[in-house]
């Protein structure tokens, strides 16, 4: 498992969370931790001892799933 976390637009994290997959940290990104109004929200992927960009949220509508989703 892959362990993601949730950035504000002051750097505090949020939130983080473990996913087995980028699409399940994805759609939990845009459905529960970054809120519709959450302009330069970031998701960051913990990758070879550090955290990485994974998704930034630019505001707006961010309540639809990856296509990808079950």
């Amino acid at each position: 498992m892959a362990q993601y976390r949730v950035v504000d637009g002051n750097e505090n994290v949020v939130e983080e969370k473990e996913f087995d997959d980028a699409t399940g940290a994805y759609d939990w990104f845009k459905t529960v931790a970054a809120p519709d109004d959450s302009l330069g929200t970031v998701m960051q992927v913990h990758d070879a001892g550090e955290w990485k960009n994974f998704e930034v949220s630019d505001g707006g509508t961010n309540a639809s799933p990856s296509a990808d989703a079950d």
